[in-house]
């Protein structure tokens, strides 16, 4: 019997251009909540980032839950973009979604 792990090996050819979309839709959505935020810079807060920012604070479990993210955090705000991306379901979604919000 075997017990080392299997690589995986995909059955399909990596899609870089997936993966070229959905790095943009990150970065975008990030630049969005820091816009909303402030960031960890403490930037100016726009009208629209701030929209964007407090509805996904209305559709967030944790908010709900009285935790807060810590939008001074990078990494939190790149966690909070990339949950964004897989509630709304792909990266086009999410860009769609955000610019309804907005």
């Amino acid at each position: 019997m075997n017990f080392e792990p299997q690589p995986n090996k995909p059955d399909t050819p990596e899609r870089t251009s997936d993966q070229n979309v959905i790095s943009m839709a990150e970065a975008l959505i990030v630049r969005m909540i820091v816009m909303g935020s402030g960031g960890p810079e403490n930037a100016e807060i726009t009208e629209q980032g701030l929209r964007f920012v407090r509805h996904l604070m209305a559709n967030s479990r944790a908010c709900r839950n009285g935790f807060v993210p810590n939008f001074k955090s990078m990494d939190c705000i790149r966690d909070l973009a990339r949950d964004f991306i897989r509630q709304c379901g792909n990266a086009s979604r999410a860009l769609q979604m955000m610019y309804q919000v907005i």
